[in-house]
């Protein structure tokens, strides 16, 4: 089964955060700017457009709109000149504007995002709202495992997408399994009873064809887990789609079957997903806390991290999801050069950051996004853990969300 590799799946992780994060910001009118700028893009004719679009912004009325749509796309003409127009191989998408909730304040911010696929579209976009649609579906689930867990009484039944698991739903049968005569014969009781755990069988699996078929090809296969033979006689009904039935891997003996046994479920299915990436970021993270307890080859924590990249030491960063921090790259107008600071706290002033000095903030980007940069510089991997494993939750919260494996130490 074809998996990402760990920098793609890092990227992506990455990718949708961006999304996530750009999404979030309105603009007071439209003064919010998209640039789509694709590998193969004439630099004169995007640098001749943007000339173009802040010689007709001069039309427009309201004097604060027309003065922050300026603003912002001289923010992205500067941006494109400090990177000569060097455009990644899969292109790259500039976001500038006024993203101030504050009536009468302004607040020109630029983003960048590299697509992580090849991007064909060359647009430009002025609207309230950043225009994502194009990157958004870059990161449409393509592949998907579908889990059910079943007994007599209830089931489960969820998707397990990349690291994350979604419960679709948890459903009862309605009946116990046993009935009281109540003087009638218990011949009729017991058909009583299969009909019900016919029809609760039937229900299962509508239910399960209604949320694994849409994925066509995208099912990567079927897991069904619970206690006794009841997951057996479930199956042996016939009741999924026949698309559904040859996609069934394995069936696994369970405990419970709510979401408790879910997880059960997921762990022992180990050796059956061992490819998929919830458990490459498993075995990653006991491969890490194994070195740490024999003071072997990891280290944790951003100080030590950034110094073991700066050395060469560091074969893979690891880093959490969970990590919010936001970087600048920040040039002294004066004497041209270029600095980097680490906002960790998100209370970063450009204007108190300046002391007096003329400075122009040319980049905004996520700390996961720099921290891409420094691992390529000497040729490590960045894999990015989530917060929703037990692993991932221990790494963020013992480990401040920053680690490393090294390649040696000193």
């Amino acid at each position: 089964m074809a998996q990402m590799d760990e920098i793609d799946q890092s990227d992506e992780i990455i990718f949708k955060k961006k999304l996530k994060k750009l999404a979030h910001y309105k603009g007071r009118g439209t003064e919010l700017i998209s640039v789509y700028i694709p590998q193969d893009a004439d630099r004169s004719g995007v640098m001749g457009q943007l000339t173009e679009e802040i010689s007709q912004s001069s039309n427009i009325k309201s004097p604060s709109t027309r003065k922050n749509v300026q603003g912002a796309l001289r923010k992205i003409t500067n941006f494109l000149k400090q990177i000569d127009f060097k455009i990644p191989k899969n292109g790259i998408v500039v976001f500038s504007g006024n993203i101030s909730e504050s009536e009468g304040r302004t607040d020109i911010r630029i983003f960048t995002i590299h697509p992580i696929k090849e991007l064909r579209t060359k647009l430009y976009w002025c609207d309230s709202q950043f225009h994502l649609e194009p990157l958004k579906d870059m990161v449409k689930p393509t592949g998907a495992y579908g889990l059910i867990t079943i007994d007599k009484s209830e089931a489960t039944i969820a998707t397990l997408i990349g690291k994350r698991y979604e419960i679709i739903g948890h459903f009862t049968s309605g009946y116990s399994g046993k009935f009281k005569a109540g003087g009638q014969s218990a011949q009729r009781f017991e058909r009583l009873r299969e009909e019900a755990e016919q029809e609760f069988y039937k229900r299962i699996s509508e239910k399960a064809n209604m949320a694994f078929v849409p994925y066509g090809d995208g099912m990567l296969g079927i897991i069904v887990g619970g206690p006794g033979m009841t997951k057996q006689f479930f199956l042996e009904k016939e009741e999924l789609d026949h698309r559904l039935k040859g996609k069934v891997i394995a069936t696994l003996d369970t405990s419970y079957t709510d979401e408790s046994g879910f997880r059960e479920l997921v762990q022992k299915s180990e050796e059956v997903l061992k490819d998929t990436d919830l458990m490459k970021e498993k075995s990653l993270m006991n491969n890490f806390l194994a070195e740490l307890a024999k003071d072997g080859l990891a280290t944790y924590g951003e100080k030590q991290v950034m110094k073991a990249l700066e050395l060469g030491q560091v074969q893979k960063v690891i880093a959490s999801e969970g990590l919010d921090f936001t970087v600048y790259k920040i040039k002294n107008l004066d004497t041209g050069k270029v600095e980097v600071v680490v906002d960790k706290k998100g209370d970063f002033d450009a204007n108190k950051y300046a002391n007096g000095s003329a400075i122009e903030v040319i980049e905004e980007m996520d700390y996961l996004d720099y921290l891409t940069e420094k691992a390529k510089e000497t040729s490590a991997k960045l894999v990015i853990v989530s917060t929703e494993t037990p692993e991932g939750d221990q790494f963020y919260k013992g480990f401040g969300g920053i680690g490393a494996m090294l390649r040696y130490r000193i």
